[in-house]
């Protein structure tokens, strides 16, 4: 992230280091890793899009698409913070767009657009999600 820095807004540069770190969170949690496997991670990055992805050679997701989806309380919507999915829930709300691919092993993306930065209290939407080569 660091050679990115001079090249991006930082709000992107903070908000692709909160999701790597949700995102390696969930391998070592989740991933069912044993101590000889690693985790991957990719970055790509231009002045118009920030593209990451995370991969384990861990259980994954069974080809079913995670729902990080938060309960509405009086009209603001939470997710428990220790509780499942709450690392993809920030993924949903941050990215521009992210998705899974399970072809042997687990690759969790997501883009972020500095161009289309919104700021946090306007984030109402779900990112586009897509999915490839599960089962």
């Amino acid at each position: 992230m660091a050679a990115l820095a001079p090249h991006l807004n930082s709000r992107v540069i903070e908000d692709a280091e909160l999701l790597v770190s949700e995102l390696v969170t969930n391998s070592l949690r989740h991933g069912g890793l044993d101590a000889n496997q690693g985790i991957e991670v990719c970055l790509r990055g231009s002045p118009q899009t920030v593209m990451v992805e995370v991969a384990d050679r861990g259980r994954g997701f069974g080809g079913q698409r995670p729902h990080p989806v938060g309960k509405t309380v009086t009209n603001r919507t939470v997710v428990e913070r220790d509780g499942a999915n709450w690392g993809l829930f920030l993924v949903d709300q941050i990215a521009y767009r992210w998705g899974i691919a399970e072809q042997g092993d687990v690759r969790v993306w997501f883009e972020l657009r500095p161009g289309t930065h919104k700021p946090r209290s306007a984030r109402r939407r779900n990112a586009r999600f897509e999915t490839a080569g599960n089962g």
